[in-house]
């Protein structure tokens, strides 16, 4: 029996059987078919009041059940038939009334409302394969409105959610995520617009973690339908910090290609708060702290995300741990994964790296494949010196071994101002030399070739010298030293330890020093007798060292206030430090007993220990402690 409406869709039904009791009347029908492709079968209909059903019928709460795609579904139903006029109206809704679909004959366009709809509760009613992954789940309100002329569906207002989760695995999961949701579905057009606003919940997506209460996100969007697949299309944007658009390609195997991704953070502190610290802090750069804008530019020409161009506005950054800092910073990094690139560029009012300041300046280098490369001879002002960089480039960046080509040499800078900003003990002179090419493994940075300075008016050598972890937690650096011709006035006076004049020679071997603080060293220093070079100590030189424990001077103090100074032949000292005890000797070791001065006039004064070996903090604590004021 064939029922035609107004706007030509035809529908055909099956055999009929109609059951009346006082009860209610029944209505059971074979199939219904919906212009030949929509067949329903095994239709049960169930009306609790006791009505006609021809030629007119309605009825409020009547049950309905029906095979559609070999799955039985039940549902409430309110109804309303005339058939002499060819017209019916039905209400189609879960028996707990969260899911109701409305239609009629008079119009190929019906409505869908949620009414507090839990998404378990229908992906449980639609009885769909147990062998399917876990399914998202969540709370739903508001109303739909669908076409079947053109296949469309949209929202009519907002599609308000709550309590939205799901995991894909341990690293990408959503949590009772809330918000809004707007869309319009084309089915003909095969065109997807959408707005989505997340106000609450949380996210995890790998590495990055989103907190949507206090950082609500708002997505605009498109997906629409290519011949290989489809185009999609977002901007998402937080009003306080951030702007973001990307696109990419999805094929219809589900494989993404040419995504590209544009990010404005135009209030990087607000962004670093809530997003960007996460995942700074799971590569030990927690603590951090910025201000200013910066723009990260991705896209894809032969693969995924082989081009990246980062730009910075006036942006700063602090890392109080790692020593790491960087003020008025502008310019761009520009890199490709597979080919030559454009020349990037960087200027600053300040750098800190590592804790030295790297003044007012700018760099210009290349930055392509796994290449870095310095465009030209350039200087960085570091206090009252510099850094001459006459040509740096980097191989194999992203590999175990870095190599690197160096021509570089420190013009003379005050020891005063790096240890006075490094908090050591002030030194006189300053450091000037030449810097050797290096290499790196892992995290490990080893210098080819021995660094070679001058300091304290004499020349300091440091070889075999490494670097492990240097940004990073519980920094190690290893190295050889040896030294030549050391002026020991202005040493001593670097520390305010008294008076001694002469010159100083001393190797270091073996030196280790883990997280800023010496643990294992074989040192040995001594005067170097030299013509035209007086060899003197001065009383109050003799005192500190003899506050330091276990060592004393040769006549007593009564007869030492005479006098100022006293020459000497020669000093000698070593330590052998392990496990954080450091054995100590001098220029004449017998059983405990070593000579630190040996006296070269009159009075002769010699300068004797008497322990062998010591804490080495204690040591060190009593060096930095002494009564060096008098």
């Amino acid at each position: 029996m064939p029922i035609k409406s107004e706007n030509s869709a035809v529908w055909q039904f099956g055999e009929l059987s109609i059951n009346s009791e006082a009860g209610g009347v029944q209505l059971l029908l074979d199939s219904l078919t919906w212009q030949e492709d929509v067949l329903i079968k095994s239709i049960n209909y169930q009306c609790p009041q006791s009505l006609t059903l021809y030629p007119k019928h309605q009825c409020h709460g009547a049950k309905l059940s029906f095979d559609y795609g070999n799955t039985v579904y039940t549902s409430k139903l309110d109804s309303k038939f005339d058939f002499g006029q060819s017209f019916w109206q039905l209400n189609v809704s879960s028996i707990d009334e969260q899911l109701t679909v409305s239609l009629s004959s008079e119009s190929r366009k019906g409505e869908i409302k949620l009414k507090h709809l839990k998404l378990a509760t229908l992906i449980d009613s639609l009885k769909l394969d147990s062998r399917m992954p876990e399914l998202p789940v969540g709370n739903f309100d508001g109303d739909l409105l669908f076409d079947l002329d053109d296949l469309g569906l949209k929202t009519a207002d907002n599609i308000t959610f709550s309590e939205f989760s799901y995991e894909y695995s341990d690293d990408v999961i959503v949590a009772a995520l809330a918000g809004k949701l707007n869309f319009e579905l084309d089915m003909e057009q095969q065109l997807l617009n959408y707005h989505l606003q997340l106000n609450a919940g949380e996210m995890l997506f790998n590495e990055l973690y989103v907190d949507f209460s206090g950082y609500p996100i708002s997505i605009t969007g498109q997906i629409k339908s290519q011949t290989t697949g489809y185009l999609i299309e977002a901007e998402l944007t937080n009003k306080q910090s951030l702007k973001l658009s990307a696109k990419a390609s999805l094929n219809n195997s589900l494989q993404w290609s040419q995504p590209s991704m544009r990010a404005l953070i135009f209030d990087s502190h607000h962004f670093n708060q809530h997003i960007l610290g996460s995942v700074l802090g799971i590569y030990g750069f927690g603590e951090s702290d910025m201000s200013g804008q910066f723009e990260v530019i991705a896209t894809s020409n032969s693969d995924f995300f082989d081009q990246w161009l980062i730009m910075f506005n006036d942006y700063y950054f602090l890392n109080e741990p790692r020593k790491i800092a960087a003020e008025a910073l502008n310019g761009r990094v520009d890199w490709h994964q597979s080919q030559a690139n454009d020349d990037s560029n960087l200027s600053w009012q300040g750098l800190l790296l590592a804790g030295l300041p790297v003044n007012t300046a700018n760099i210009q280098f290349n930055f392509s494949q796994d290449q870095f490369e310095l465009i030209g001879a350039q200087s960085f002002p570091v206090f009252n010196g510099a850094i001459q960089l006459d040509q740096l480039k980097l191989d194999e960046l992203f590999s175990e071994s870095i190599e690197m080509s160096l021509n570089a040499n420190i013009l003379p800078i005050s020891l005063k101002l790096i240890t006075e900003k490094m908090g050591w003990p002030i030194m006189a002179g300053s450091i000037s030399g030449d810097i050797p090419g290096m290499v790196k493994q892992g995290q490990v940075i080893k210098f080819l070739g021995a660094l070679d300075l001058e300091v304290f008016e004499g020349n300091m050598l440091i070889d075999n010298l490494s670097l492990e972890r240097l940004f990073g937690v519980a920094p190690v650096i290893a190295a050889d030293v040896k030294f030549n011709g050391f002026d020991l006035s202005l040493l001593t006076e670097t520390f305010g330890f008294g008076l001694i004049t002469g010159k100083l020679s001393g190797v270091v071997d073996g030196l280790r020093i883990t997280n800023w603080k010496t643990d294992r060293l074989d040192a040995e220093v001594f005067t170097v007798k030299t013509k035209g070079i007086k060899q003197t100590i001065s009383q109050r030189a003799i005192d500190n060292i003899s506050s330091l424990g276990g060592i004393q001077g040769a006549i007593s103090k009564t007869f030492l206030r005479f006098f100022d100074d006293f020459r000497y032949k020669k000093i000698k000292l070593s330590c052998k430090l392990h496990n954080s005890v450091c054995e100590i000797g001098g220029i004449k070791n017998q059983n405990n007993q070593f000579t630190i001065v040996e006296g070269g006039g009159i009075p002769n004064i010699n300068i004797v220990g008497f322990v062998r070996t010591i804490n080495w903090d204690e040591f060190i604590s009593r060096l930095l402690n002494a009564n060096y004021d008098g």
